[in-house]
């Protein structure tokens, strides 16, 4: 009987540490879209991909943004790294104008 209460609260407590773990990666997704947006030139037109690291401290974002010197759309990836809720690097990867200009 004692055995199975404390698997039951072993089970319930490691649901609960991931739904915080969870929620922590989709916050700092959410605002690595949004760092994304604000410094994308002239805008970002769509978001196709959104990979948070298991802890959180990473994400990926993939999309398409307008390329002023083309006047097209062009393939667009950022990689933000946090320490807990806290924005610490963003860079972009793609495209090749931004990886060296920012």
């Amino acid at each position: 009987m004692k055995k199975d209460r404390l698997v039951a609260f072993a089970l319930i407590a490691a649901a609960l540490a991931l739904a915080g773990c969870t929620s922590v990666a989709q916050k700092n997704t959410d605002q690595c879209v949004d760092k994304m947006q604000a410094s994308a030139e002239p805008a970002l037109v769509s978001v196709s991909d959104k990979r948070p690291s298991a802890d959180g401290r990473s994400v990926t974002v993939s999309g398409m943004m307008e390329d002023r010197r083309s006047q097209s759309l062009v393939p667009a990836q950022v990689e933000c790294q946090f320490q807990g809720k806290v924005l610490t690097g963003f860079r972009w990867l793609v495209p090749a104008n931004f990886v060296s200009q920012h």
